[in-house]
């Protein structure tokens, strides 16, 4: 039971304020089997470190995503090659395996990952359960993003969960558009300001204040800023000293 699919579908033509659209796509989209916990018994969570010491890295792959350590047999990551873990399969040098995960121990043979542990835990749960479920405390697009990460489809995932998704993912990119339409209807109203010797007077000083690298007198304010706040903070240190501050008292 492959993890990748080789079933495309194009969801552009979908319209968020058209429910019957989704219910359209998904009741077309057949429903995978389901078996369970056929691949669960094979990753396992590693929770102490003196456990790494007995481990046969022959058969099995030490991942640590975000701090947390898991071994999957070779075998079990043979069956996904189109996954990310399944790439590390076919490294064959240090170059190889740089472009598959963020770091390794060589000595330790471990693979590391710096991705969020709890979106790691829907791949494990569909490991469990042989289905993509949404976990109630992840976020939809921040979960969108983590299996396009490892390389995995959303085939296997509930209708449910599926139809969440693409309507959060609709509604970020009806979002979007809006706001590109918004910023050039504004750019395309925006009346031209006639440019006067007084204008453009005050945007040099703007530029001599607010940006040091303008010119020699952006540059030259800029020093003259420093060395007044230098001499404040030395008159204020020199201003506690204590035998200041008795003459100051006689």
């Amino acid at each position: 039971m492959p993890i990748i699919s080789n079933a495309n579908h194009d969801f552009s033509n979908l319209s968020l304020s058209d429910d019957s659209s989704f219910d359209r796509i998904f009741t077309e989209i057949p429903e995978t089997e389901t078996i369970k916990g056929v691949y669960y018994q094979r990753a396992q969570l590693i929770r102490r470190p003196e456990d790494l010491v007995s481990i046969d890295h022959a058969l099995l792959a030490v991942i640590n995503v975000g701090g947390n350590r898991y071994t999957f047999p070779w075998t079990t990551l043979e069956q996904f090659p189109l996954t990310r873990l399944g790439r590390l399969c076919g490294c064959r040098s240090p170059e190889d395996i740089a472009s598959v995960c963020d770091d390794y121990d060589e000595a330790c043979k471990e693979f590391f990952f710096d991705r969020s542990p709890s979106a790691f835990r829907v791949i494990l749960n569909f490991l469990a359960a042989g289905k993509l479920r949404i976990l109630r405390e992840m976020c939809v697009l921040s979960l969108h993003d983590e299996l396009t990460y490892w390389g995995v489809e959303l085939t296997y995932m509930e209708r449910c969960c599926k139809r969440k998704m693409y309507m959060r993912i609709e509604e970020m990119n009806e979002l979007e558009r809006h706001e590109e339409e918004c910023r050039q209807r504004n750019a395309m109203q925006r009346i031209p300001v006639e440019e006067t010797r007084y204008r453009k007077v005050m945007n040099w000083l703007r530029d001599m204040v607010e940006n040091p690298q303008s010119g020699i007198p952006g540059k030259i304010f800029a020093c003259l800023s420093v060395i007044m706040v230098a001499v404040t903070v030395i008159s204020l240190c020199i201003s506690t000293m204590p035998d200041l501050r008795e003459e100051e008292e006689r």
